[in-house]
C-alpha cells in the first residue's frame, strides 16, 4: 500500500473568494486516498500565499519527502500546491527525483492548462540542466587533465587492460596481454589482418566484449599506441551521436604514466610500417567504384563491391565470398574487372537514355498540360522563401510569449491560449511549404522546353560523354534507378523505365534517328514538349507523330477511366515497333 500525505492550503482571509475551506479540502483528499487504496501518513494544513515557496507546512513535506518515507502527495487541485507554475515545476522535478507522485482530486494535473505550463517549464528547466551537467563535466575532465589523470574510466575499456578507479590508471591483465603480444608479433611475420583474426577466432579468443574478432578488430589493436605505454587524450571528437572525428596530432594531449607498456616502442613502430606495406591506408576523396551499391551476385544475390588488388589493380567482387564475424563464405563468384564492366555499362546507359525514343517516352510519361504552361516556379520560390522566413520567428516568439507570465495583469490561460494559436499558425505554414513544394516539383516538370527532340538528344549524349567524375556518373545511374547484375564477362542491368541493357539496337537507333530528322526538318516549330503534351495533337503525316498521338489518346482514355498507372511496357520496344 502506498503512503500519502495530504496539503492543503487557502490564502489569508481569502477562504470565501476561493470557494473552498481547509476542511472541504482535507475531507476531499481523504476520500480520494481512501478510493485509491493510499494509506495517509500525515496531513499538512496551513494559511498562507501561494505565490512563495516560503512556507511552514510545505517545508515541513518537503522534509518528509525527503526522509522516503511518502510515495505520493495528494492536492485538492493544482493551484493549491501554488500560484505561480514556475515554483510548482520546481517542487514537482523535486518530487519526481525522489520517486514521489503528485496528484490533485479534482483534476489530472497534466492535461490542465497549468499543468501544460508546468510541464513546459519543467523541460526547460531540465535542458538548462543538462547544459550544467555538461559544463561541470567539461570543467570536472580539465582539471583531471591539468593533473595528468585520464578523465575517463567508463566502458569496456581497452584489451589488455583493466581500469583501476582509485588511481585514474591502467593496469595490466597479463591473459590479454599475451594475446596482445600475439597479434603483433604476427603482424611482423606478415600475416594479414585476416589471417589473424582467423587464427585467434579457431583458438576460441574473443575481444573485450566477448566477439568474435575481425579485421577492423585486429587493426585497431594494432595501431593503438596504449600498447607502447603512450596514452593521449583528445584523439578523437563526437559530432553526432553515432559519429567521432579524428583530430590533428597538435590537439592531442599526452598522459604519461597512465598506461604500462605491453610491448617496446621499437616493436610498435616495426609493426605500423609493417601494416603501411601490407595494409596501407589511403585517404580518397572520392571513390572510384562509381557501380558499388548498384551491383548484385547473379550467383548469390548479395552486392558487389569495389576490391584492389596490390594497391593498383582496379575489381569489383561479391560481398558473399568474404567470411564475416556471423558466418563463412556463401559465394565463390570470381572477381570482375571493373574497368570492363564499368564501360559496358556506361556506354550502354548512355545510349538508351540519350536515345530519342527514350528521351520522348520519359516527356511522355510524365506528361505535359498546356494549361500550365505559365512557369510559376519563381512565383512559388518567392512564397516559400516567406514562409521559411516567417517559421524562424515562432520560437522566439513563444519564448516572449512565457516571459511575460510575470506580470501581474497576465493570466496563464491567456499565455496558453496564445501559444496553441501560434503553434497552429505554425502547423498551417509548414502544411502551406509542403503543398507549395509538390506544387513546385509539378512546375519544374510541365515547364516547356523549346528544344526540339534531336537537340534534346544531342545535348543529353554530349554531357554524358563528357569527363565526369565518378560522383557525377553514379548520380545519373541513380535517378533512372540503374541496377546491375555482373559475373565475369557477362553484365547486364535495368532502368526506372523498364529498360535493359539489351533494348538499345544500333541499327534501330540509326534508323530512328534519321526518322527523326526528317520529321524536324518537316515541321521545324516542333519542340519536345508538344511532342509529350497530351492535350495537342500533332500532324499525322509523319509515323512518330501518328505514334506520339497514338499514345496521347491511350494515356488520356485510360486517365477518364482511372488514374494513370506507369506503363509496364517497355517504351522503347513499343515505339520501335510501331516505326518498324
Amino acid at each position: 500500500m502506498a503512503n500519502a500525505v495530504i496539503y492543503c492550503r487557502v490564502s489569508t482571509d481569502d477562504q470565501e473568494k476561493e470557494g473552498t475551506s481547509l476542511t472541504t479540502q482535507r475531507e476531499a483528499c481523504v476520500k480520494y486516498c481512501q478510493d485509491k487504496g493510499y494509506a495517509v501518513i500525515k496531513t499538512f494544513s496551513e494559511t498562507y500565499t501561494g505565490t512563495t515557496l516560503d512556507r511552514p507546512q510545505l517545508t515541513d513535506l518537503r522534509d518528509l519527502v525527503a526522509a522516503g518515507e511518502v510515495n505520493v502527495i495528494v492536492i485538492y487541485c493544482l493551484d493549491r500546491i501554488s500560484r505561480d507554475p514556475t515554483h510548482a515545476a520546481i517542487l514537482f522535478q523535486e518530487f519526481e527525483r525522489l520517486a514521489v507522485k503528485t496528484e490533485a482530486v479534482t483534476e489530472t494535473i497534466e492535461n490542465t492548462d497549468m499543468g501544460k505550463l508546468i510541464s513546459y517549464i519543467r523541460g526547460f528547466a531540465s535542458k538548462l540542466e543538462v547544459e550544467k551537467i555538461r559544463e561541470r563535466t567539461s570543467r570536472g575532465k580539465t582539471a583531471r587533465l591539468k593533473e595528468g589523470q585520464l578523465p575517463t574510466g567508463t566502458g569496456i575499456g581497452a584489451y589488455g587492460y583493466q581500469w583501476d578507479k582509485p588511481t585514474k590508471k591502467r593496469v595490466i591483465v597479463p591473459e590479454e596481454a599475451d594475446i596482445v603480444r600475439r597479434i603483433f608479433s604476427m603482424i611482423l611475420q606478415g600475416r594479414s589482418l585476416s589471417q589473424i583474426a582467423k587464427s585467434l577466432n579457431e583458438d576460441g579468443i574473443t575481444t573485450k566484449a566477448g566477439l568474435s574478432w575481425c579485421h577492423t578488430t585486429v587493426r585497431r589493436t594494432a595501431t593503438n599506441p596504449i600498447y607502447a605505454g603512450e596514452t593521449y587524450y583528445g584523439r578523437r571528437k563526437r559530432v553526432g551521436k553515432n559519429k567521432v572525428q579524428a583530430l590533428e596530432r597538435d590537439k592531442w594531449i599526452s598522459l604519461p604514466d597512465v598506461t604500462p607498456a605491453i610491448i617496446n616502442k621499437a616493436t610498435f613502430d616495426a609493426a605500423q610500417e609493417a601494416l603501411q606495406r601490407t595494409h596501407p591506408q589511403t585517404r580518397k576523396t572520392e571513390s572510384t567504384y562509381f557501380l558499388t551499391g548498384l551491383m548484385a551476385c547473379p550467383e548469390c544475390g548479395s552486392p558487389i563491391c569495389g576490391a584492389t588488388l596490390n594497391g593498383k589493380y582496379r575489381y569489383y567482387r561479391c560481398r558473399g565470398t568474404m567470411p564475416t564475424r556471423t558466418r563463412a563464405a556463401i559465394c565463390n563468384a570470381k572477381y570482375i574487372r571493373a574497368d570492363e564492366v564499368e564501360t559496358y555499362v556506361w556506354d550502354r546507359f548512355a545510349n538508351l537514355v540519350s536515345s530519342p525514343l527514350t528521351v520522348l517516352s520519359t516527356f511522355t510519361d510524365l506528361g505535359y498540360d498546356s494549361s500550365k504552361r505559365a512557369n510559376m516556379v519563381p512565383i512559388i520560390d518567392k512564397q516559400l522563401k516567406a514562409l521559411h522566413n516567417r517559421l524562424k520567428t515562432y520560437e522566439p516568439r513563444e519564448r516572449k510569449l512565457y516571459n511575460i507570465l510575470h506580470k501581474p495583469q497576465v493570466t496563464e490561460e491567456y499565455v496558453l491560449d496564445a501559444v496553441d494559436k501560434l503553434k497552429n499558425q505554425q502547423q498551417e505554414d509548414k502544411r502551406q511549404i509542403d503543398e507549395l513544394l509538390d506544387l513546385r516539383k509539378q512546375q519544374a516538370q510541365v515547364t516547356k522546353i523549346n528544344v526540339t527532340l534531336s537537340k534534346y538528344s544531342e545535348d543529353l549524349k554530349a554531357a554524358m560523354s563528357a569527363n565526369l567524375s565518378t560522383t557525377q556518373k553514379r548520380q545519373f545511374l541513380q535517378a533512372y534507378e540503374v541496377r546491375v547484375t555482373a559475373s565475369p564477362g557477362k553484365y547486364t542491368f535495368t532502368t526506372m523505365m523498364n529498360m535493359t541493357s539489351e533494348d538499345w539496337d544500333e541499327d534501330l537507333e540509326i534508323y530512328v534517328v534519321d526518322s527523326v530528322k526528317k520529321l524536324e526538318a518537316q515541321h521545324p516549330d516542333i519542340t519536345i514538349t508538344d511532342m509529350a503534351d497530351h492535350s495537342e495533337m500533332l500532324p499525322n503525316d509523319h509515323p512518330l507523330t501518328r505514334t506520339s498521338n497514338e499514345i496521347k489518346q491511350q494515356r488520356i482514355a485510360a486517365a477518364r477511366q482511372k488514374p494513370r498507372q506507369p506503363s509496364a511496357k517497355k517504351p522503347f520496344t513499343t515505339i520501335g515497333q510501331t516505326l518498324a
